[in-house]
């Protein structure tokens, strides 16, 4: 009795999946109507065959970090750069994305406000180095006095000169003497 239970729960399984993509509510996309879809959902949109569901591709880490400056520079403009720096140290997962966080900091090296670490904040961190062993706060001052507004990665070579991406930093100027930016780590360095 079992068995014979067991192979009708196969079939029926079977049967949902030969079914499913002749009833499904998707179709493709054919004819005029596929020049009036805008040409960012033509790209972002991924299905499921059959189940009638699309989703979103995630945004790359070189993009989270420009959204996440732009969602923090919508806050100050709205709140003002004070009470932005102590919602952001407040409120610190508001700011955060994946593995991208949002930081405010001074020409000093002073960092404001931190969502990846709220105890950085009120810290000079000048002289601090990365797991590179770099002076990455002295990188991100000098890189923001000669381009306004940049997106770079850096990179880690190994002893063998097989190179990973270490992180994705993006940089803007609030003004003279403050910088917004975001950090992105991957999640596993990714060999280029």
């Amino acid at each position: 009795m079992r068995n014979v239970i067991i192979t009708l729960l196969q079939i029926v399984v079977i049967l949902f999946f030969l079914t499913s993509k002749i009833y499904s509510d998707m179709k493709p996309y054919d004819g005029p109507e596929f020049d009036q879809i805008s040409p960012r959902l033509k790209e972002a949109k991924t299905a499921i065959p059959g189940s009638g569901y699309t989703q979103n591709k995630p945004d790359p880490l070189s993009k989270l970090t420009v959204k996440l400056v732009q969602k923090g520079k919508k806050h100050i403009e709205e709140i003002g750069i004070k009470a932005a720096i102590d919602i952001i140290n407040k409120k610190p997962r508001k700011f955060r994305d994946f593995k991208t966080y949002l930081f405010i900091i001074d020409l000093n090296g002073n960092v404001l406000a931190h969502s990846g670490n709220p105890y950085f904040a009120n810290k000079n961190m000048l002289s601090t180095k990365d797991s590179r062993g770099h002076l990455f706060i002295q990188e991100y001052i000098n890189n923001i006095q000669q381009y306004d507004g940049i997106n770079y990665m850096n990179l880690l070579t190994l002893a063998d000169d097989t190179q990973y991406i270490y992180n994705f930093v993006y940089l803007e100027s609030l003004d003279d003497n403050l910088i917004i930016g975001a950090v992105a780590k991957p999640k596993w360095f990714s060999i280029l």
